[in-house]
């Protein structure tokens, strides 16, 4: 092999920028010593070429796809992931998301103050992402300047981190110390540039003068920013109907008060008007879409058909700690069951493309990371694949990445089953407790079970990250 080139052969999955998935049952990825991608293909086209020989060249423990990025996530609901939601009752007053924040996850941002457990809580979120393929992502922290600090001090670089903003509708030790946050942001801001984000909690819990502070910070310093938008029904009704009644719309407080033209990154938007796809269609925001998260609360579901005709770009997210698992198969696999039967765009392939190359590009890192070509990072991560080697891409997603088959995925899209007839009914008008969300809680936590833990390997740059134990190397 020529000397300074470094390979990898195996199954690869290589989604493309701009449709699609390449698929190689016998392919190779090839770096050098810079860690960038020098050649990437089918094996007995590429090394010859590159002269390369076969027994020098490592097997991989699987497949072979692109590293994987969460753009919404929360790192201080990672201890209560799966268990957002305990405790709160059966039909809780002002919807299931409000009253989870009360009961469980403003506790646990909370704790993060201290500096001790804020690096405790970080240091496990960076092994258990890094486990499940995830390299980098954007964040939420808490109110805390110094839990962000410390936030982006630990996490590597592809991450990105936001410092909350809130002010209302919250415990006194949530409030974000007004008076010092323009100070708190401009030394985050120095010290870690764009990784800084500036994160408006939501309309519920930040007022009109702090969102717009926030947004003037966000300019002056060149950050972006991000926030939840129409999630819930009953969330939505109080900011449009009690909060902001002048507004138009939820979208309609955020286009108000500058935070559209701050590259936001909208979690959720299940429950837009046509007019608020307009508004977010008009700017360089992106949506994070996360079914399991959406499925877990009875939110509803996304209109992913209507963002894509609006030319939105998004991206598949877990939302931690709604979520049980950081693992974006999971998400993957939900996205196919929540969509199936609803829209033709969603399939295997696009599932993968969600997770790799559309975070990429809504992250600022698409000239790095989310596909392989030459010239980019000869990063990687390897996921079990079970049996005889799949002979299409959508077959190596299907079986490789998410362990089912192409009779279940028509299975989904017939609408058979208890869980197909709970998602229509989630999609038509969301749920509260009752059989069928918990026909969809015990579907997800099983999807969860099956999936994580299928990465064996992660390199980023040609440098081994994490490696399952029992990897061969």
């Amino acid at each position: 092999m020529n000397a300074g080139l470094h390979a990898i052969r195996g199954p690869l999955l290589n989604p493309s920028p701009t449709a699609g998935v390449d698929h190689f049952a016998d392919g190779v990825l090839v770096g050098d010593d810079r860690g960038r991608i020098v050649a990437v293909g089918a094996w007995d086209e590429v090394s010859p070429r590159l002269n390369l020989d076969a027994a020098a060249v490592p097997r991989s423990e699987g497949l072979i796809v692109p590293p994987l990025l969460d753009a919404h996530i929360h790192i201080p609901q990672h201890p209560i992931r799966g268990r957002f939601a305990d405790n709160i009752g059966v039909q809780p007053a002002g919807g299931r998301l409000l009253a989870s924040l009360e009961q469980n996850v403003f506790p646990a941002e909370g704790r993060c103050e201290g500096p001790a457990h804020a690096r405790h809580v970080v240091a496990d979120f960076a092994t258990d992402t890094l486990a499940n393929g995830v390299i980098g992502g954007a964040a939420y922290m808490t109110v805390h300047p110094r839990a962000t600090r410390i936030a982006l001090e630990q996490l590597p670089e592809p991450w990105s981190v936001g410092l909350v903003l809130m002010n209302g509708r919250c415990p006194g030790y949530l409030r974000t110390d007004e008076p010092s946050l323009a100070d708190d942001i401009a030394a985050l801001a120095h010290d870690f540039g764009r990784r800084l984000i500036v994160t408006d909690r939501f309309a519920v819990s930040v007022d009109t003068p702090l969102r717009k502070q926030g947004v003037a910070l966000a300019r002056n310093h060149g950050l972006r920013m991000q926030t939840h938008l129409d999630e819930q029904r009953a969330e939505k009704s109080l900011i449009e109907d009690v909060l902001y009644p002048d507004a138009g719309s939820y979208t309609g407080v955020y286009a108000r008060d500058g935070l559209l033209d701050c590259e936001p990154i909208l979690a959720h938007c299940i429950h837009l008007r046509p007019e608020e796809v307009e508004l977010i269609a008009a700017t360089a925001s992106s949506i994070a879409h996360c079914p399991v998260s959406n499925t877990m609360l009875g939110s509803g579901v996304m209109p992913l058909d209507v963002i894509r005709a609006a030319g939105i770009p998004h991206a598949l997210c877990t939302d931690v700690g709604v979520s049980p698992t950081t693992s974006l198969l999971c998400e993957m696999a939900q996205f196919l069951k929540v969509h199936a039967g609803s829209s033709a765009a969603a399939t295997p392939e696009e599932a993968l493309r969600l997770v790799t190359v559309a975070p990429a590009r809504m992250l600022g890192l698409g000239d790095r990371i989310g596909t392989f070509a030459s010239g980019m990072e000869w990063s990687f991560i390897e996921v079990a694949c079970e049996g005889p080697l799949p002979v299409t891409a959508r077959e190596a997603i299907l079986r490789g990445l998410l362990g089912t088959t192409e009779a279940v995925l028509e299975k989904w899209q017939r609408g058979d089953g208890a869980e197909a007839v709970a998602v229509r009914r989630l999609r038509d008008e969301g749920l509260d407790w009752g059989h069928d969300l918990a026909v969809l809680d015990a579907d997800v936590r099983v999807t969860t079970v099956r999936l994580e833990g299928r990465v064996r390997r992660v390199t980023r740059a040609g440098r081994v990250l994490w490696t399952s134990p029992g990897t061969l190397r």
